[in-house]
C-alpha cells in the first residue's frame, strides 16, 4: 500500500514537475514576438564576449561582414534544434564576408562545452559565451532562441525570434542579397 500511494505521489509531483516545465519554458521560447527594434541592440561593434577556451572575442573583427548573431542555452530545445542549420548555413557562405555567431546566455562553459562533448559532429561556427545572462539586458531579450541580423555596416536589418530553419533556400537568399558586393 505505502509503494502505491509513494509511486501516485511520484507520478504527480513528475506531471507537476514536468507541466511547470514546460509553462516556464513557453514563456522563454514563444513569448519574443517581433517587436524588437534597432533600440533593443548595442551597437555591434562595440560588443565583446569570451570564447569557450576564455579568449576574448570582439565583434569589431567582423567589421564588414554580415553577422547573425544567435542567442541560445543548452536547456533550450528549439535553439539545440537549429544549432546544425546555422553550422550549415555558415558552411554555404565559407570565404564569403559573413558569420554566425552563437552566444550562450546566462551559462556556464562547462554546461556549454557539455552540450558540445555529446554532439556527433563538432560545430564550425563562432560560439561564445554569456555566462551573467547581460545579453537579456542589452538586447532585451525576452526568449529563446532570438537573433539579430546586421549588415556589414554594422546596421539591424531584422530580429528573428523562434526556431528557424537556417540552412533553407530563403535564408541562403536572404544572406546572398545582404552580402557586399
Amino acid at each position: 500500500m505505502v509503494n502505491v500511494l509513494m509511486r501516485k505521489q511520484v507520478g504527480k509531483w513528475i506531471g507537476r514537475s514536468f507541466a511547470t516545465l514546460m509553462l516556464m519554458s513557453l514563456p522563454m521560447v514563444q513569448l519574443a514576438h517581433a517587436e524588437s527594434s534597432a533600440e533593443d541592440s548595442p551597437e555591434l561593434y562595440g560588443l565583446e564576449f569570451s570564447a569557450l577556451d576564455g579568449s576574448g572575442h570582439s565583434f569589431a573583427q567582423h567589421r564588414g561582414e554580415v553577422v547573425l548573431v544567435n542567442f541560445w542555452a543548452t536547456w533550450c530545445p528549439p535553439c539545440v534544434r537549429e544549432m546544425p542549420a546555422l553550422d550549415r548555413l555558415q558552411s554555404a557562405f565559407e570565404g564569403k564576408p559573413f558569420s554566425v555567431v552563437a552566444i550562450s546566455a546566462g551559462e556556464q562553459p562547462e554546461d556549454v562545452q557539455g552540450f558540445l562533448d555529446k554532439l556527433e559532429q563538432p560545430l564550425e561556427l563562432t560560439l561564445l559565451l554569456d555566462p551573467e545572462g547581460r545579453t537579456f539586458r542589452e538586447f532585451k531579450l525576452r526568449g529563446l532562441p532570438m537573433s539579430y541580423l546586421f549588415s556589414s555596416d554594422g546596421e539591424l536589418i531584422e530580429v528573428i525570434t523562434g526556431e528557424e530553419e537556417w540552412d533553407s533556400e530563403a535564408w541562403q537568399n536572404r544572406i546572398e542579397e545582404l552580402l557586399p558586393s
